[in-house]
């Protein structure tokens, strides 16, 4: 996050942040998929411990992905959020604005539970960003008109409405970076080209060879 913020650097809201590795492992990592309207996808969603991602295709159908616990990484979740789930709060910055009444008429651009960033616990620590970030009951809901769908090896996967965007500097972050191409970052962590417009329905082309490290 750049510069500074008008109230200073306050708890969870900082103008920049660190990564250290946790006490203990918080990492998640998908496992079972239910196909809802079962008492399986039911209880996924309502229980508390369970981290799970509900993707919404119609009133009659919703398919909810369960998540394990990963002992391997570690899980940061950023977002608007002041709730506990978010380690790093982050809020729009508006240009030229010198208090935080100026920038409370602005519909932000910021999702509550943006993203979350998970950083392997061995090295080299890799660290990959993820759109959407869990909520205080573990869920990350993908209503009918996120941009959502099936990949070949029939997992889901979705884009939330704010999206979140990436740019990797050519020739990496050196006195020779140059400006590179941004990019969207899918639920699950895959790479497409910008969508038409920031929230449209339809996604952008899957970018191959591009990561989301």
């Amino acid at each position: 996050y750049n510069g500074s913020l008008p109230n200073g650097d306050r708890g969870r809201r900082k103008s920049r942040f660190a990564l250290f590795k946790r006490p203990k492992a918080n990492g998640v990592k998908p496992s079972t998929v239910h196909i809802a309207c079962t008492p399986q996808a039911a209880k996924a969603i309502s229980n508390k411990d369970q981290h799970s991602i509900s993707y919404t295709l119609s009133r009659a159908q919703t398919v909810v992905v369960e998540y394990t616990h990963d002992s391997n990484t570690d899980m940061f979740q950023i977002g608007r959020s002041t709730e506990s789930p978010i380690d790093f709060v982050v809020t729009d910055t508006v240009p030229g604005s010198q208090s935080n009444s100026d920038t409370q008429s602005v519909q932000s651009t910021i999702s509550r539970f943006a993203c979350r960033i998970i950083c392997e616990r061995n090295p080299p620590f890799t660290a990959r960003i993820y759109a959407a970030g869990f909520d205080s009951s573990k869920n990350i809901f993908l209503g009918e008109k996120a941009a959502k769908w099936k990949t070949s090896d029939g997992q889901m996967d979705g884009l939330t409405t704010n999206g979140v965007l990436v740019m990797h500097p050519r020739n990496g972050f050196t006195e020779d970076s140059k400006p590179g191409v941004w990019r969207e970052i899918s639920v699950c962590g895959n790479v497409f080209s910008l969508r038409e417009t920031r929230s449209a329905q339809q996604r952008g082309k899957m970018v191959r060879g591009v990561t989301s490290v």
